[in-house]
């Protein structure tokens, strides 16, 4: 995730809803801790993880997360064998593609039902927020 881009939006109330959990993969870690930091002040429980292969072993052990938040391009495997597997073991987990290639995504999402939310970098975080909130009801 680029460091720019993030604009903070309001808070979202999160009085009313469990905490969910949102499993963030991005070899990028300065961007992930402000994206950990933002996603936490919007009340969702945050796990990170710099690359693919740390995902898959993360994704193959409960508890499985409600949401997976994934980059493209890392080392080890990429944000679609990351989403793939997280599909073989959740078939309707949500996932969101965070990428600077979204042509190469998209092109690629068509094997998914549904298909991943795609958005590209610099991310637009009060859209990915309204997105994420709506992946939840």
């Amino acid at each position: 995730m680029s460091g720019t881009g993030f604009v903070r939006p309001p808070r979202v109330d999160t009085q009313e809803r469990p905490r969910r959990l949102v499993l963030l993969v991005d070899d990028d870690i300065r961007s992930a801790r402000i994206f950990v930091r933002m996603l936490r002040e919007d009340g969702f429980d945050v796990e990170v993880v710099h690359d693919g292969a740390h995902a898959i072993g993360r994704l193959s052990r409960a508890p499985m997360p409600d949401v997976l938040v994934t980059d493209l391009q890392m080392p080890y495997a990429d944000g679609i064998a990351v989403a793939k597997y997280a599909r073989s073991e959740n078939p309707a987990l949500p996932i969101f593609m965070v990428t600077g290639y979204p042509e190469i995504v998209a092109a690629r999402a068509k094997a998914f039902d549904p298909e991943p939310r795609i958005f590209t970098k610099p991310l637009d975080y009060p859209t990915f927020a309204k997105e994420l909130d709506r992946s939840g009801t």
